[in-house]
């Protein structure tokens, strides 16, 4: 029988703890629910599964729970949820003409305005970049400039 060394994983699980806050709470926490543990791996693969989260990432981490409250409510059992991305979606929107006619259509651009899809698409790139630069211009003149 494999005697466990609750101390070393205690460690192992405090590595991987994306917000280590009161440690000796935590350590108190871990031996509190030692009985209920299963394996480390499945512990730190919750942890890790857990940190990429939408809850554990926003605001810079603000609603990650203090790792005690974490292991006395047993949150390696929660159940993550997926979202299934369709290809489309798991395809950049620059890498697909879908995804260029969509962001245009979010720039205020359409293809019909154009003489071509490659003058389209250099107009929708030229959008985009001014857009996440925070210097959108006034996209609709690019696109009426492209028509003359």
């Amino acid at each position: 029988m494999h005697v466990r060394d609750f101390a070393a994983e205690f460690e192992q699980f405090w590595a991987v703890w994306p917000r280590r806050v009161a440690k000796a709470d935590a350590r108190k926490a871990w031996r509190q629910v030692q009985h209920l543990l299963p394996p480390v791996e499945r512990v730190v693969a919750a942890v890790e599964a857990q940190r990429r989260s939408d809850q554990w990432m926003r605001n810079e981490g603000r609603y990650i729970p203090y790792p005690a409250t974490w292991l006395r409510g047993e949150r390696w059992e929660d159940e993550m949820e997926v979202q299934v991305l369709s290809q489309q979606q798991a395809v950049p929107w620059h890498q697909t003409a879908a995804g260029i006619v969509e962001r245009g259509g979010q720039l205020g651009l359409r293809e019909a305005d154009f003489g071509s899809f490659p003058a389209f698409k250099a107009a929708v790139f030229a959008a985009h970049r001014r857009a996440v630069s925070g210097d959108a211009g006034n996209v609709v003149t690019l696109a009426a400039r492209r028509v003359a």
